[in-house]
């Protein structure tokens, strides 16, 4: 994947995760932007006979199945939704005869347009965070069963609303060739500034920060959750000194720290790492501890095609489709499947390969959907020195 592309779908990502938190409360709790928003444009990216080659995806073989029907299917831009485009609109359109139309994910947009009685989208990419609170506050439907069925369990559960599209993590990320003492394999280690006196950088926000703070503080992971906000900013006072001022804001931003050797450490997006380690500069994983994260699929409330997007839906979490789609970007399978057919240099860099997966904490959606807004309220009111 070419650099330039690769930028591209780290901004993409930072963007929606780290600004969704703030900008999902406000909208479930009755909007956020309403019809200041501009629509989205549409393009018809695929339809029947356009020539796409169709995986082998079971129960999808007829080709006049939803011949004369549309479905608007958007995720967030960038190179995510180029590797959407071609590894799961343009097979779907094929397999189905449906013709695929192209959007943008937009919550703003997609408040506006419900408010004037029509979503302009039948099928979305959403932040996990937003998704979780979205149904009761009446911006997307409850799945079709069969489609809440055509979802793996694990490693992320469908819900009655929402389907799992894709994982990526949150973890550690060093230079190999700069620390004596190895790689930290856990937060524990991170924090210790006697072993490791090397400049390192962290998020500069509660999530991700927060839940490795209290690792390093000796919280076990299957008792992170409700997070200590005192505890995790005491544990936090005793590293701020390694890292001043390297608290990133951009993804791409640790890993050019790393780069120039402006750090040693770092917290980092998985998949910025990846591009780093493709870009030819000394630093690798370490998964252990980091934090698993993954959007959703869902289906706005009364979306004009819902049975189109339902079956979309069914066809996007399959595991050939799955993998087709990791193998474009370096996003988790949902679909443990998936990886039987994905290349052996492939797999080990992705957060759900079974090695990597058994190594992270799965992010608690539900907690974030009600403490994230006070959260990074704490984190921002430490860090300023406000009490």
């Amino acid at each position: 994947m070419p650099a330039s592309s690769r930028s591209v779908l780290a901004a993409t990502l930072d963007r929606r995760t780290f600004v969704a938190l703030a900008a999902g409360g406000v909208l479930a709790a009755g909007g956020c932007g309403g019809r200041s928003a501009p629509k989205p444009t549409e393009i018809a990216v695929a339809s029947p006979g356009a020539g796409t080659p169709v995986p082998d995806v079971a129960g999808f073989d007829d080709p006049r199945r939803w011949a004369g029907r549309r479905v608007r299917v958007g995720a967030w831009g960038g190179e995510v939704q180029d590797a959407l485009r071609d590894a799961v609109w343009r097979p779907f359109a094929a397999a189905t005869g449906a013709e695929v139309v192209e959007v943008a994910t937009d919550y703003a947009q997609l408040h506006a347009s419900l408010e004037d009685g029509a979503p302009y989208a039948d099928a979305l990419v959403a932040d996990a965070v937003w998704a979780h609170g979205a149904l009761g506050a009446g911006q997307v439907q409850a799945l079709a069963a069969e489609t809440i069925a055509a979802a793996p369990p694990r490693p992320i559960a469908p819900t009655d609303h929402a389907l799992p599209a894709y994982a990526y993590a949150l973890v550690g990320a060093y230079r190999w060739d700069h620390l004596a003492a190895g790689p930290p394999q856990s937060w524990a280690e991170w924090w210790d500034g006697a072993r490791y006196p090397e400049p390192r950088a962290l998020f500069k926000g509660a999530l991700g920060t927060f839940e490795f703070a209290l690792l390093a503080d000796g919280v076990e992971p299957a008792s992170l959750y409700p997070l200590d906000h005192d505890r995790a900013i005491e544990s936090l006072k005793r590293i701020s000194g390694k890292i001043v001022d390297r608290w990133w804001e951009s993804g791409q931003r640790p890993v050019g720290w790393l780069a120039t050797e402006r750090a040693q450490l770092a917290s980092a997006w998985h998949h910025r790492v990846v591009a780093g380690m493709d870009d030819g500069h000394p630093i690798d994983i370490v998964w252990n501890e980091g934090l698993l994260v993954a959007d959703r699929w869902v289906v706005p409330a009364r979306a004009e095609n819902a049975d189109v997007a339902n079956d979309f839906l069914r066809y996007a979490v399959s595991a050939p489709i799955q993998a087709a789609l990791a193998g474009s970007v370096p996003l988790g399978p949902i679909a443990p499947e998936a990886f039987a057919t994905l290349a052996d240099e492939v797999a080990p860099r992705l957060p759900t390969a079974p090695d990597n997966l058994s190594q992270l904490i799965p992010q608690d959606v539900a907690w974030w959907a009600a403490n994230g807004l006070e959260a990074e309220q704490r984190f921002n009111g430490w860090l300023l020195g406000v009490p």
